[in-house]
């Protein structure tokens, strides 16, 4: 006995309904379309997030020698040398408006750090920016802080250089001050042969 398959006709109403249900959802699509244009053409975010200046301090170290950059004043970066064979951490500024030397300022570490007479110092040396208040006479301290330690020691300390903005703009040379801000002991255990 064989089963016979009884068909329908896909004439008159069905067909109808597919041609119309895919020209439905292509007007609605095609609506969308228009209506997330006109949205973005039309209102355009009002939200703006403030401009943010970025700052670089770089740091670099050899073998016996040791540089870093740091921002002195709004717009003014100053260069820090550490000499290892010395001790002498000093500060050039160039004037941004003469392009030549506006400012000097040196000061030696080895005392501050507890450097042993005799032993090879193993420096570190980075910047930071630190905000401090304070200064008179139009002197102010520098924006960044040095930071220098020595690996042997264990021994860390901070420098802030002064700065007058006033004999800056002037264009005068000026002998900046180097002062210690902080000292303290990063290692807190002694290690065996030093």
């Amino acid at each position: 006995m064989s089963a016979k398959i009884v068909g329908t006709s896909f004439t008159g109403f069905p067909r109808f309904a597919l041609v119309a249900g895919f020209a439905i959802g292509l007007l609605v699509g095609v609506g969308m379309l228009v209506g997330s244009w006109m949205t973005l053409s039309f209102f355009r975010p009002q939200i703006r997030l403030p401009e943010t200046a970025l700052h670089a301090m770089a740091t670099d170290t050899g073998k016996t020698f040791s540089i870093a950059t740091g921002s002195i004043a709004d717009g003014v970066e100053g260069i820090f040398c550490l000499d290892f064979l010395t001790g002498d951490l000093q500060c050039w500024v160039l004037n941004n408006r003469t392009n030549q030397l506006g400012a000097y300022s040196s000061y030696n570490v080895i005392k501050d750090l507890g450097v042993e007479q005799g032993k090879s110092p193993q420096y570190l040396m980075v910047t930071g920016l630190a905000g401090l208040r304070g200064g008179g006479s139009g002197m102010r301290p520098s924006e960044c802080l040095v930071y220098v330690a020595d690996a042997n020691s264990g021994n860390i300390a901070a420098y802030a250089v002064s700065w007058n903005q006033a004999l800056a703009s002037r264009g005068g040379v000026q002998q900046m001050q180097m002062v210690p801000v902080f000292k303290q002991a990063a290692r807190h255990v002694e290690i065996r042969g030093q």
